[in-house]
């Protein structure tokens, strides 16, 4: 496939100053809760919602939201596996998670108009974690995830490495088949573990090794890729660590890690910078009025200019978030 060239369109496609866009979950559970193979009307309304989103917020391009999607059943062909990683082998090209990731790409991309989307992939490491906080009912704790993670690597380290290996393979596929189904493409989701037994060491042999492979992967067919670097609920990522990860486009917490996007500039030399604003209930976004959402987003784009800068949120915002504050926000890169 021939790589697809979308960012020199990504930082034209602005009504403003510089780029904006926002975006939220559309389901009311926790997406890691979410079972898109047992209830296909969660992509439904993904991509119902998608559309309504986009008319209503008008954003300069889309986050395709993978609700629904955010989890996959390992392929494990073992008899008496010792945990649920253990023994697994990568997923054939027909694996459910790729088949209705094509699907529901392809209708995202259906309702967004002329606009660029780029779909959600999480880690290797955030999917294992996941897995490994999964209880029977199907729920999952997420407070326990990067202790339950943190303990199979100090125990079972070997094993640990090879399903990550393993699953590093089956997120390129799925990667792949998102942007053949047509997304322009990926928002790459990682995090370091946050256990304080594990060190820089063990980030590079456990997250960014295999981060990079993906990227590498994924680079090959778009030439615009974007890095979140997830400091979601107040999770550190000390941003010296990904500073060559090979992505166009970086997308950091600026508040947790305390560094603005004209400093993010100095950091990651030649990319492009995504974000700026608080994603809580407690930011300027959700609680403030237009005048103070306006103040904000033009304090950020003096100081940080209008060359390789697009305006966003550290993450995802509320799901219950005013829709008027998010168009504000769009209208108010215009000045």
């Amino acid at each position: 496939m021939t790589q697809k060239q979308v960012l020199n369109k990504l930082l034209a496609n602005k009504q403003g100053a510089v780029p904006v866009s926002f975006w939220h979950h559309f389901s009311a559970a926790s997406g890691i809760d979410l079972d898109g193979y047992q209830h296909p009307e969660i992509m439904t309304d993904n991509v119902a919602k998608t559309k309504t989103f986009v008319e209503q917020v008008q954003p300069d391009f889309v986050k395709l939201m993978s609700d629904g999607l955010f989890n996959y059943a390992f392929n494990q062909p073992v008899d008496h596996p010792t945990s649920i990683y253990d023994g697994i082998i990568p997923i054939p090209d027909d694996h459910p998670w790729l088949t209705e990731t094509a699907k529901l790409v392809a209708e995202q991309k259906k309702v967004i108009g002329d606009r660029l989307g780029f779909y959600n992939v999480f880690s290797p490491v955030t999917l294992l974690k996941w897995a490994l906080s999964k209880s029977p009912d199907g729920k999952h704790n997420k407070k326990t995830a990067n202790k339950l993670l943190a303990d199979a690597i100090v125990n079972d380290r070997p094993k640990v490495v090879q399903a990550l290996a393993v699953i590093t393979q089956d997120v390129i596929k799925q990667a792949t088949v998102a942007i053949n189904a047509g997304a322009d493409g990926i928002y790459y989701s990682t995090q370091a573990i946050q256990d304080d037994r594990l060190d820089y060491h063990d980030f590079q042999e456990l997250v960014e090794k295999y981060d990079r492979q993906i990227i590498r992967a994924v680079n090959q067919l778009s030439d615009t890729n974007i890095l979140h670097i997830c400091g979601n609920g107040g999770a550190r990522n000390p941003l010296s660590w990904y500073k060559d990860y090979e992505n166009a486009v970086i997308n950091w917490s600026t508040d947790v890690e305390d560094i603005s996007l004209q400093e993010g500039k100095q950091l990651f030399k030649g990319k492009v910078v995504l974000g700026g604003l608080g994603n809580t209930a407690k930011d300027v976004l959700y609680q403030g009025s237009r005048l103070a959402i306006t103040a904000a987003i033009q304090k950020i784009i003096t100081e940080a200019g209008t060359d390789n800068v697009i305006i966003g949120a550290n993450c995802t915002v509320p799901r219950d978030i005013d829709i008027k504050h998010l168009q504000w926000a769009v209208q108010a890169a215009d000045f």
